[in-house]
């Protein structure tokens, strides 16, 4: 009799494992599926953005073909601002071997509080892209990130300059 009752707990024993084991394999054949099909690709779930501190707000942006970035930028710290410069840096930006990236910067100009205005970061190479174009590479993702750098004075104090940092993940041209 008590043969009869360790069997019955085995075969339970494996039922229990035999079913919990084709619902893992299921669910494990879904995720690959949906993998191998591009639905839960990152580039696909992370979203074009443009993010600064909240003294100034990308409201749109454009990353161009020839190598540089549009962004139009607004004024919501309350002052008048003075946009001394904009430098931008990125894997994607230069050519060479991959610790290569290039920056690039812009002049700027008055930036009253709430207005808005277009700003093109132009492509000229410094530090160890120095002599080569400063031209988009391909890093073989969909979207890069873009280290951006907004040089500001005070209108009311334009000799003080402050940095405001920045960050841009964009689609590829």
């Amino acid at each position: 009799m008590n043969a009869f009752w360790r069997s019955k707990k085995g075969q339970a024993a494996m039922e229990f494992l035999m079913t919990y084991g084709w619902a893992i394999l299921v669910v494990l054949v879904v995720i690959g599926a949906l993998s191998y099909f591009g639905v839960l690709s990152p580039s696909t779930l992370l979203p074009e953005k443009c993010t600064f501190p909240v003294s100034v707000s990308c409201t749109d942006f454009s990353v161009l073909g020839t190598g540089g970035l549009t962004l139009v930028l607004q004024n919501g710290a309350g002052r008048d601002m003075i946009i001394q410069g904009i430098t931008a840096s990125s894997e994607a930006l230069g050519t060479g071997s991959m610790g290569c990236s290039c920056n690039a910067s812009t002049g700027g100009g008055a930036l009253r509080n709430g207005q808005s205005r277009s700003f093109t970061v132009a492509t000229t190479p410094v530090g160890g892209c120095a002599g080569t174009p400063c031209a988009f590479r391909d890093t073989g993702r969909d979207k890069n990130r873009y280290f951006i750098n907004v040089s500001y004075s005070w209108l009311d104090s334009p000799t003080i300059v402050h940095i405001l940092p920045g960050e841009l993940l964009g689609r590829k041209p």
